[in-house]
């Protein structure tokens, strides 16, 4: 059988290989200060209050509670996630929203539905590697659309669809973009470029897939319409998550959109539903906890991380070296004089006691050697001080050799 394996495989298999994520880690050093994770720090999770939740919300829903379906306390989480989504300022009815689990399975479901093998997807440069390896599982061709500071340069944008449109190109099926702290820069869409992002949707007839895992985090400056608030025409698939203002573990998350599209991810969702075990206790908990109240608590603990970590690159990195600053979520973009590789220098950072991550992982077409990603969501302020001073000393010796 295993001779036969590749006569066996499809079409997206075989074209996709066995090839892992570039630029990666092995396991040693695992003593080294993480500045790759992009996990909550281990002090946000509410531990005491969801061990109670469990408890209180299984025994109240029994044998329900962990059968296909689930019980009252699970059908109650998509009610709260629908009040949520009207702070945010998505209102909406039940209709248009696909609990899930976490929102990887979101964006895998919508590739499911409109990316064949070849289809152009156009991706925010850089970009969460998560979602591009979505689509390079489905076969799409994967075009990159640059930004900077304020998010997604929607004037080249447009002056390329413009000439593929001149030329009689086939136009793109989703752009997908992370408009709030972007995974990995840091970096939010602002307001105008996120009404000109919609005017091009329309215009060409493509689908926004808006990731807005990081969009309740913010911590600095004023709050802005995402894109799924602003959508008058059914241009956007927004998808969100509790793994950033909860917990990973819990995997659940959300697709909000049309009634057709719903629809239609749905009939792809073919997973038996959505953890009821893990919606009956997040309901549970949601119903006793002042979310508000902790989201704030989430703010001021990135804030205070944050600034450890923009910090410590001005007082430890050479001279060449810029870094982007956020306004809110996990992440800062850290980019390195021309000439230097950041793949090569991970082994040395892990060696003397740090993980970054490598930029390469975040494009789409082999860019991101002079670029680190530098995660503060994990580590405590004084281990984040620590790993960057050391990134700093590698950095330095590499442009002096």
């Amino acid at each position: 059988m295993a001779k036969d394996l590749e006569r066996l495989l499809s079409d997206r298999a075989r074209l996709r290989g066995t090839g892992g994520v570039v630029g990666g880690l092995s396991r040693r050093h695992d003593e080294a200060i993480p500045l790759h994770y992009g996990y909550p720090y281990p002090d946000s999770y509410p531990l005491e209050d969801l061990s109670r939740a469990a408890a209180q919300s299984i025994l109240e829903d029994g044998p329900e509670a962990i059968n296909y379906g689930g019980a009252e306390l699970a059908e109650v989480f998509e009610g709260l996630v629908l009040d949520r989504l009207a702070v945010r300022g998505i209102a909406c009815d039940s209709d248009r929203v696909l609990i899930t689990s976490g929102s990887s399975q979101a964006i895998n479901l919508v590739c499911s539905v409109f990316v064949d093998i070849g289809d152009k997807v156009l991706v925010e440069a850089p970009s969460y590697m998560g979602g591009l390896n979505s689509f390079r599982n489905f076969g799409a061709e994967m075009i990159p659309v640059e930004g900077d500071a304020l998010g997604i340069r929607t004037e080249e944008l447009g002056a390329m669809l413009a000439d593929w449109r001149a030329r009689g190109e086939t136009m793109p099926k989703i752009l997908y973009s992370i408009t709030n702290f972007n995974n990995p820069s840091g970096c939010t869409t602002c307001a105008p470029r996120r009404g000109e992002l919609l005017e091009l949707a329309r215009e060409y007839g493509f689908l926004i897939l808006e990731d807005d895992a990081y969009g309740e985090l913010r911590f600095e400056g004023e709050d802005i319409p995402c894109l799924g608030a602003s959508d008058e025409d059914g241009s956007v698939i927004h998808v969100g998550s509790m793994s950033k203002i909860l917990a990973p573990g819990v995997r659940l998350g959300w697709a909000v959109a049309t009634p057709e599209i719903i629809r239609r991810l749905n009939v792809h969702k073919a997973d038996g539903g959505t953890s009821p075990l893990a919606r009956t206790v997040v309901g549970g908990y949601l119903q006793e906890t002042d979310l508000d109240a902790r989201l704030e608590t989430l703010r001021e603990g990135y804030r205070v991380r944050r600034d450890a970590a923009l910090e410590a690159l001005e007082a430890y990195m050479p001279d060449g070296c810029s870094w982007t600053r956020p306004e809110g979520g996990y992440f800062v973009w850290l980019t390195v004089p021309a000439g230097l590789d950041s793949d090569d220098m991970l082994e040395e950072m892990a060696e003397e006691g740090v993980k970054p991550l490598s930029g390469r992982q975040f494009y789409c077409d082999g860019r991101g050697a002079e670029n680190f990603r530098i995660s503060y969501s994990y580590p405590d302020p004084e281990d984040i001080r620590r790993g960057i001073e050391i990134m700093a000393r590698v950095i330095r010796r590499r442009l002096e050799g």
